[in-house]
């Protein structure tokens, strides 16, 4: 009796100790992240300045609703808000300096050309003016590496958003003894560090189904125009398609169409990404699988009230945190959803979540075309100042409705897959020498062969905790 109780008294002192390094160890971060906060600071609480956004286009459903985002955000932040469009290095970079003439304090960019990321940054870094991206990184550049005021970048981890419903077409496609899929890349210019994910995400799931040919790979450019000039590309090759996955929804929308207008009718068999208006009615009209989503108007509006809490001096990123990620949710016709999740085993894998497709259209993505569009989002809520010189509580959800969607991010660094950044750099770096283009292979005999070279640093496992 004395043993166990002696040894119980040790286990409580160690999970004492424990707990308080714990405890100290947070209390230090928060310490060094708030003096960081007031050192970098450009505004006071309560100001009312403005802050810009710039896209690469808005063509594409997505890039539209992060816009009316964030406009949305500004207004219930009491912040004024300019929005433009940069469609060449040059735009990139006049915008951002009349946007700095202008006022701004801090500029939230979508896709900008990494050609001139590293302009952008010494632009904000010498007018002392907040940047932060949306596919914005590479292997050769993180925020913070280019000095203290790029320091967001907010990315979904393409790899978990394609291998999830990707796993779903391919279960389908067994199941109805198909094998050849068409698959359309993104881009080798713009948003790039999202094309090497998507592209790790195919090779990931196509482990599971070594019996899928994958074909085609055109490149779509994330848009409709773009996405129906690959589908015509493809069908130049070959014609006998028997399923379609693209990149985004917008460019597999494009491709889709152009191959309907030849008589190829393999909606049915069709999945992508992002969960755009128009791809959540298909799915309900059964012409589209699956859309894995990552709260498009939650993950571009919450930059506003984190963009407005670094210029005040609330809260500023320490590295691990600098690199973000929205988490996802997939998006099917109700019955057939669960079924093939089942099916492909995929449903066990943490990060497959299931949203209502329907419900999140009605009350989401159709404000996209209303005028004025206003999502059921309250940005003051996500923001750590504007929450104290309200009395309102702080929400990182930013108020939305769970059900519809999981409205969440996460740090990529921090989780078990990687542990740092340095981990998670090395494995970017990695990515972008092996999957910009996977032309290298149409069979799994052959993507086998090429994975051979594939070092250490490189994580396969389809695993995002």
């Amino acid at each position: 009796m004395k043993k166990v109780f002696l040894w119980l008294l040790i286990i409580s002192m160690v999970a004492m100790f424990v707990l308080t390094g714990f405890t100290y160890e947070v209390a230090a971060q928060e310490k060094e992240r708030l003096e960081l906060a007031q050192k970098y600071k450009n505004a006071e609480p309560g100001e009312k300045f403005l802050i810009g956004h710039i896209t690469f286009h808005l063509s594409q459903e997505y890039a539209m609703m992060v816009y009316q985002a964030d406009e949305q955000a500004c207004k219930q932040l009491g912040l004024r808000f300019i929005g433009a469009l940069a469609s060449s290095d040059e735009e990139w970079i006049t915008t951002t300096e009349s946007m700095i003439a202008a006022g701004a304090k801090a500029i939230i960019m979508n896709c900008p050309s990494a050609a001139v990321v590293p302009e952008l940054a010494r632009i904000c870094n010498e007018n002392n003016v907040f940047m932060l991206t949306h596919f914005g990184y590479t292997g050769d550049m993180f925020p913070g590496d280019l000095g203290p005021r790029w320091v967001v970048d907010n990315t979904p981890l393409s790899d978990e958003q394609t291998y999830l419903p990707l796993m779903l077409l391919f279960e389908k496609m067994r199941q109805n003894g198909k094998t050849k899929v068409l698959v359309h890349q993104a881009s080798k210019v713009a948003a790039t560090v999202s094309t090497v994910y998507i592209n790790l995400g195919v090779f990931q799931a196509w482990k599971e189904y070594p019996e899928m040919q994958i074909l085609g790979h055109q490149y779509g450019e994330w848009n409709y125009e773009g996405g129906r000039k690959a589908g015509e590309a493809s069908l130049a090759m070959r014609t006998d398609y028997e399923g379609l996955w693209g990149a985004n929804d917008s460019q597999t929308m494009g491709a889709l169409a152009a191959l309907e207008d030849r008589g190829l009718k393999i909606g049915p068999f069709t999945a992508s990404r992002d969960m755009e208006l128009t791809t959540a009615q298909a799915i309900l009209d059964k012409n589209f699988i699956v859309s894995a989503g990552f709260a498009v108007p939650y993950f571009g509006g919450r930059l506003v009230p984190m963009a407005y809490d670094m210029c005040v001096g609330a809260w500023y990123p320490l590295p691990d945190e600098m690199i973000q990620a929205g988490r996802i949710d997939c998006y099917g016709y109700p019955g057939e959803i669960e079924q093939l999740a089942k099916a492909s085993g995929v449903i066990n894998n943490p990060s497959f979540k299931i949203g209502p497709t329907e419900e999140n259209m009605n009350k989401i993505l159709k404000q996209m075309k209303a005028k004025p569009p206003e999502y059921p989002f309250d940005f003051r809520l996500a923001s750590i100042s504007k929450c104290k010189e309200l009395g309102l509580t702080f929400d990182k959800h930013a108020g939305g409705d769970l059900t519809l969607g999981q409205n969440d991010y996460y740090f990529p660094a921090m989780t078990k897959k990687f542990g740092s950044i340095d981990a998670l750099r090395k494995h970017v770096t990695v990515l972008f020498k092996y999957f910009l283009d996977t032309s290298w292979a149409d069979t799994w005999a052959e993507a086998e062969e090429y994975a051979k070279q594939f070092p250490a640093e490189l994580k396969l496992e389809p695993n995002w905790e």
